[in-house]
């Protein structure tokens, strides 16, 4: 599916690697607005039992009811409020002993919150960070209109992160779904939040997970929902693409680095696979072919100190439109005659081939490939060029590198829920080895 259909996932920015907060408070308004259910479990999770029950077991058509973004509240009516909750949202619970002590702002949108909820005479002022700022200080610039209104309404600062509003947001899903009633609002904001901060999410060391490198497992998915959250506290950025879990390491001959679990050799059946394609696209392919290629013949990476094995691999990689079409992936031994990913196949070869020259593309290749290799084949030359309505391809003679780490070692530094340091760290420094590759 286009990751531009997510609700909240907007073009303006595709680019960037997370919400801005305006955003954010505008999309958790949003599911409020327009999922009853979410409202009412969040509301319940927010105020006393004594106000959920007065606000929702009687219903007057006065009752006043509102949800708003950027409010400036000294243009609220605060006279007909009895009672406010000043909220401070962000990644982690905070002590809210010193609200009282904040000082006051003399700009001037000092009083203009995220968001803003008013049901009958109680009302709820959120301040949003997609961090663990310390926002005491604008949340109560923000109910001094209040303070020093003459109503005197009663106020309680509240700290709750957005781990609590997530885990709401899951219950309030899986009900949803059970009813077969689910919601655009809450599963797009869990969709793009799961990517963008996986953090937030809940999930359990690799200590105490079964291995499985089975896609459709929930045991390959609780995996990768903890890799997830362990490369957002990493030194690089998780890529926002919905069909694969990707690490940026830009390096000039590369740009991403792709995880896997998977089974190795008989020795090591469980482990954690990273791979990169350098010379990806053309443009790639420039820092490799003009720069001594002794690295092909690498057989171990040295990460920490230790040694890994490294697997390079041939790799032919087909493109339309600047998205991926098909590929090819082989050895030294699956050729015939010469290498074909040389400087001068690569300057000569790579790059866009019009359909009128695919037959000269096709005997190129037959050169290099014996029949039982089936080139054509493996790539479904038929299906996805020759029958296609494609007038064109664009082909880059890259390489596929692939270093294996035994699953144990993350399993062994990885025992608690919420501290990922170690893990991290040591992604970090798989990423800083592949990228020293070349």
């Amino acid at each position: 599916m286009n990751s531009h259909l997510n609700f909240f996932r907007f073009f303006s920015d595709a680019g960037q690697q997370q919400f801005i907060e305006n955003n954010l408070s505008r999309a958790f308004a949003i599911c409020l607005n327009n999922d009853l259910l979410f409202f009412s479990h969040y509301i319940q999770s927010i105020i006393s039992q004594d106000d959920y029950d007065y606000l929702f077991s009687v219903f007057s058509k006065d009752s006043g009811y509102c949800v708003d973004i950027q409010q400036e509240m000294s243009a609220i009516n605060i006279e007909g409020i009895r009672k406010v909750y000043a909220i401070a949202m962000t990644t982690e619970t905070m002590d809210m002993a010193d609200f009282w002590q904040q000082k006051l702002f003399e700009n001037q949108d000092r009083h203009i919150t995220d968001v803003w909820i008013l049901i009958k005479d109680i009302a709820l002022v959120i301040e949003v960070k997609r961090n663990a700022a310390d926002c005491k200080a604008q949340l109560y610039n923000q109910v001094y209109p209040f303070i020093q209104s003459a109503s005197k309404p009663e106020i309680l600062p509240i700290s709750n992160s957005w781990p609590e509003v997530i885990a709401i947001m899951e219950k309030v899903s899986t009900l949803q779904k059970l009813l077969n009633r689910q919601s655009i609002f809450v599963e797009d904001f869990l969709s793009l939040s799961e990517r963008r901060y996986p953090e937030w999410f809940p999930s359990k060391p690799f200590g105490v997970l079964n291995f499985s490198a089975d896609h459709s497992s929930p045991e390959y998915f609780q995996l990768m929902k903890r890799l997830r959250q362990c490369i957002s506290q990493s030194r690089y950025e998780l890529l926002g693409y919905s069909d694969r879990l990707a690490i940026s390491v830009p390096c000039g001959w590369a740009n991403e680095v792709q995880p896997e679990f998977q089974a190795y050799n008989e020795v090591i059946k469980e482990c954690l696979a990273f791979y990169i394609w350098p010379g990806n696209t053309k443009g790639q392919g420039y820092y490799i072919y003009n720069k001594p290629m002794d690295w092909l013949e690498k057989e171990h990476l040295a990460i920490e100190g230790k040694n890994y094995d490294l697997e390079i691999a041939y790799n032919i990689k087909f493109t339309h439109f600047n998205r991926y079409v098909c590929g090819l992936t082989f050895y030294g031994e699956d050729l015939v005659g010469p290498l074909l990913h040389t400087s001068e196949n690569f300057h000569e070869m790579s790059g866009q081939w019009f359909r009128e020259k695919w037959a000269g593309f096709e005997t190129f290749l037959d050169q290099y490939f014996p029949t039982a290799f089936d080139w054509k084949g493996k790539c479904q030359w038929e299906e996805n060029f020759i029958e296609s309505d494609r007038s064109y391809f664009t082909c880059s003679f890259g390489f596929e590198a692939t270093v294996f780490i035994p699953f144990a070692e993350f399993s062994a530094i990885d025992r608690r829920d919420r501290n990922v340091t170690a893990v991290a760290a040591k992604l970090s420094a798989v990423m800083d080895a592949l990228k020293n590759l070349i």
